[in-house]
């Protein structure tokens, strides 16, 4: 796990939320066509307020709740006087506000279920069928915590009767810490083997506060995202170009080094090259001598020149090289002493150069190659 990714997972996931009373706000679970495109729902739900409330939607604080496929949607508001100033000014840092029975509604497990939630001063009985992901009955009733006790029960009994048909209801208290595990702004409680969950658009929808201003604090969400990784995205970099530095150095230290070694080795190294080149000069001097008598023995026999054949010079050209200049009065013998010499086991090229002839002399220059280590001085049988 990187260190970026340690300083993230370590901040605080507790999540600021403000829970109202339950008996505040009116609610209600409308039909709601299962097929309906989750960008219509608020359309939907503005609708259904207007139809149900006596006040203009943006004298409210509403919330909803619907999940992708859903048949209905739970629709609460409460008039916006009926919170005072002090109220709002809480709100402004808060992560969520919503009623306390809101954080409950992503309870369901798919199977009927029935929860009785206990508020200081309000009883609330929610109940889902089986059917869908929404609630079907939801019952709400304030209780004054200096009601007598035998008070209380009696509400908690009427209420618990909507719940009728549903199994035994489940009794739970509002979330004291509601944490964010669900993405970046989701938000989960639990609590025994129940689990409420949901999603940053669902937790945005359940919030009673400001339409416009939710969307705008979702836009600065986005933003602040884009921000965290275009940050992980530099730091990363910086990191990237850190351990490129460090390699360079490290590069350059150990050519360095090698460098000093090279410089510290130059004399000795020297030394055994002067020590190589006198040996090898000796050993040529000794064994690769200039040996121009063998080569005119080699290449001079009556037999390869015959008698017409007559040499009027000869010369080396390095060690395995003869240069001869000779005439014939039979310009044929030439070609046939060039033969001949390349018939010669020691012969590596014979080379016909500039030929003249004249009042019938022709006069010609061979430059014979013999083979290296060919040649050897008389009397050595090596």
């Amino acid at each position: 796990m990187s260190l970026l990714r340690k300083v993230r997972l370590s901040a605080p996931a507790t999540k600021k939320v403000v829970l109202l009373p339950d008996h505040a706000f009116f609610v209600r679970v409308v039909p709601l066509p299962p097929e309906t495109p989750a960008a219509a729902v608020p359309a939907q739900v503005e609708l259904v307020l207007e139809g149900l409330s006596p006040f203009p939607v943006a004298h409210l604080c509403y919330g909803y709740f619907h999940r992708a496929g859903s048949g209905r949607v739970l629709v609460y508001a409460a008039y916006r006087r009926r919170f005072t100033v002090d109220d709002a000014s809480r709100w402004a840092g808060a992560d969520a506000v919503l009623p306390a029975f809101a954080a409950w509604l992503g309870a369901s497990t798919g199977g009927p279920l029935a929860l009785l939630i206990q508020g200081s001063d309000f009883i609330t009985a929610l109940g889902w069928d089986g059917a869908d992901a929404v609630p079907s009955v939801i019952v709400t009733r304030q209780v004054s915590p200096e009601e007598p006790a035998g008070e209380r029960a009696a509400a908690q009994t009427a209420v618990a009767a909507a719940l009728r048909g549903l199994p035994p209801p489940v009794e739970v208290a509002p979330p004291a810490g509601l944490r964010s595990r669900v993405g970046d702004d989701g938000l989960e409680y639990a609590e025994g083997r129940l689990i409420s969950r949901f999603g940053p658009e669902e937790l945005d929808a359940l919030d009673v506060r400001d339409k416009a201003e939710l969307a705008q604090r979702r836009r600065e969400r986005m933003r602040d995202v884009y921000l965290w990784r275009i940050f992980q995205g530099c730091a990363a970099g910086l990191l990237l170009a850190a351990v490129l530095e460090l390699g360079l150095k490290g590069g350059h230290l150990w050519l360095q080094t090698r460098a000093a070694i090279a410089a510290a080795q130059a004399p000795a190294v020297q030394n055994i090259e002067t020590k190589n080149s006198l040996a090898n000069r000796i050993e040529e001097l000794s064994t690769r001598r200039l040996l121009p008598m063998e080569m005119i023995s080699l290449v001079g026999g009556t037999k390869l020149k015959g008698n017409n054949i007559q040499f009027l010079r000869t010369a080396t050209k390095g060690l395995n090289v003869l240069e001869i200049e000779g005439q014939t009065n039979s310009a044929p013998d030439v070609f046939n002493y060039q033969a001949a010499l390349k018939g010669l086991p020691a012969c590596e090229s014979v080379e016909l150069g500039q030929t003249t002839e004249r009042s019938g002399t022709t006069r010609f220059i061979l430059t014979v190659t013999f083979k290296a280590d060919t040649l050897r001085p008389a009397g050595d049988s090596s």
